[in-house]
This record gives structure tokens, sequence and C-alpha cells, in this order.
């Protein structure tokens, strides 16, 4: 496997592969358009979602608790299994590192600044909001990569052979 090549795979594993990273793309869309009309992707919205607004808290302990923990499982196997595939791209290894590691970080971070907004203090929500969109953004580039590198790098290899940049490679 060490010199596998998702550009050189066959068809049917381009079509399975694809059709998994372009659903589940679709469904990260789905889930922050849900995140948009709930809580909005602005520090107001999420502090407010979280603290009140002045009223009692929305959010107690034992609902959190429920929320991150179906949240940290589901998110945990998806970021895996989208990770499974991106260590297959031809990047180079410290990158695929870095970028297998993002979401988790971006996860443990996000979901920490949630407590932290909801039992601490609101300026957590900062913390929150840049912490999901670096979730959002790395798993985003995560899935995109592979499909860009079974569809798209095979024809710039006819075109220019070996001669591709290495971050296009």
């Amino acid at each position: 496997m060490q010199n596998f090549r998702l550009s050189e795979a066959n068809l049917s594993l381009k079509f399975l592969t694809s059709f998994f990273l372009v659903t589940v793309g679709i469904g990260y869309v789905f889930g922050l358009i849900h995140i948009y009309m709930d809580v909005g992707f602005s520090y107001t919205g999420v502090v407010t979602h979280y603290r009140g607004g002045g009223l009692p808290p929305e959010l107690t302990f034992s609902r959190l608790i429920h929320l991150h923990h179906v949240h940290i499982f589901s998110l945990s196997m998806l970021f895996l299994l989208i990770g499974t595939i991106f260590v297959f791209t031809e990047l180079p290894e410290l990158v695929k590192v870095v970028f297998v590691s993002m979401p988790f970080v971006g996860m443990f971070l996000d979901f920490t600044s949630f407590w932290l907004l909801a039992f601490a203090s609101p300026i957590f929500g900062f913390f929150a909001v840049a912490f999901g969109a670096l979730m959002a953004f790395t798993f985003f580039l995560i899935i995109g990569r592979p499909l860009y590198e079974m569809w798209i790098l095979p024809i710039w290899r006819k075109k220019w052979g070996e001669a591709v940049p290495w971050f296009l490679r």
C-alpha cells in the first residue's frame, strides 16, 4: 500500500471513494446550514445560544453532555474515514500528518470552548467560532484533495507529465 496512488486507482474504487466523499461533504454542508439557521456564525449568536442572552441558559450541563458525546463519537468516525482516504494522497508525509490532525484538534478546541462559554465566560464565544471554522476548513480540504487527485491530477499529468508542482501533485 506504500506506493498506492489515488490518481492510479481503478475506476470502481474512484467512484466508491468519490461518492462517499461527496455525500459526507453534502452532509457537512447541511450541518453548517443547520448551525447557521439555529445559532448563526457570529459571536453574538453563539453566546446567545449557549448562555441564554439574559434568560436562563438554554443548555444545561446534562444537555451539553448529551450533545457532545453524540458529536464526538460521530465526528471522530467521520474524521477517521476521510483521514484514511487522505493519507493515500501524494502530499509529503508531514503535510498529511498536519492535515489529518487538524479536524481532531479543531473539534477538541471547539467543544472545549463551548463548555467554557457556557460555564465560564462569554469571551470563549470567539474561540468557538474560530475553532469551528478551523474544523470545517480542514474537513473540506481533506475531502477535496483526494477528489482532486483522482479526477483532475491524471489530466494534469497527461498534459505536463511529472512537471506538476508538488502542491498540485
